[in-house]
């Protein structure tokens, strides 16, 4: 397990416990055609008004990455891009294309299928390849994207090479546990946490419980927290902002773990 950035000591003490857990990525070859890509950033959709739903951001010119946004549970609203359009422009804005799946209409038990099925459909329709994957998931969508980069390759979807787990709880998919042990042992998996987010360390402890207990390395996981200053508070709602502060605290990590992808 690897520490990136400075753990308060309770933080530290229960995450620590757990840690000692027992990509790749884009799929497909080489094409011979010519792709032509957007001169401006663009945004897609199908059927986003069900619950296997997706959006797409693209950016201008050449994607340099696919990122998967699962977003949390949080009714109708959440499970649009509306609350993490920042973030998600942000991403674009770095050469990233972004594959949003809905996954449920309001609250659901029942969600990796249908977050499975919004990504089969935003890889059928973008073709893109050859780049790295990141999976990023904000509350319930941090776990959801650690179940995703699970069952991947089994359902023929790009396969993570790393997983950026915010402010996780324990389960995204609860009709059932969904097995970990499939999980590829070289995937980087990033869990960072808010401070000042009361549920932090269970939920933290209890995944990278699951973790462990599907005998995923140790190795392969990244710890770092939000830290909560003068005129910031790093709680479990703070990764929704756009403030300088939020961005320096959630978005600026994930883009090191992007940079690092190559």
């Amino acid at each position: 397990m690897q520490v990136r950035a400075t753990l308060t000591p309770v933080v530290l003490a229960a995450l620590f416990l757990v840690a000692g857990c027992g990509g790749s990525g884009g799929g497909g070859g080489k094409g011979g055609t010519t792709t032509s890509y957007p001169v401006k950033e663009t945004i897609r959709s199908a059927n986003s008004e069900v619950a296997n739903g997706v959006w797409m951001f693209l950016p201008a010119g050449k994607p340099k990455r696919l990122v998967i946004f699962f977003h949390g549970q949080g009714g109708p609203t959440e499970a649009t891009p509306q609350n993490h359009r920042p973030w998600i422009d942000h991403l674009v804005d770095r050469g990233a294309v972004v594959v949003y799946p809905r996954y449920e209409l309001d609250y659901s038990k029942a969600v990796l299928d249908p977050a499975v099925e919004g990504v089969q459909t935003a890889a059928r329709q973008l073709g893109v390849k050859n780049v790295p994957v990141i999976a990023l998931g904000y509350s319930r969508g941090a776990a959801l994207a650690i179940e995703y980069a699970a069952v991947a390759a089994k359902r023929g979807v790009p396969v993570p090479d790393a997983v950026e787990s915010v402010n996780p709880v324990p389960y995204g998919e609860t009709a059932r546990i969904v097995n970990l042990k499939p999980l590829r042992a070289r995937t980087v998996l990033a869990v960072l946490i808010s401070d000042q987010d009361p549920h932090a360390v269970d939920g933290s402890t209890m995944l990278l419980d699951r973790l462990r207990n599907s005998g995923f390395p140790g190795k392969q996981i990244e710890l770092a927290v939000a830290h909560s200053h003068k005129g910031f508070v790093a709680d479990h709602l703070a990764p929704l902002s756009a403030e300088p502060a939020a961005r320096k605290a959630y978005w600026t990590p994930t883009d090191s773990l992007l940079a690092a992808l190559q």
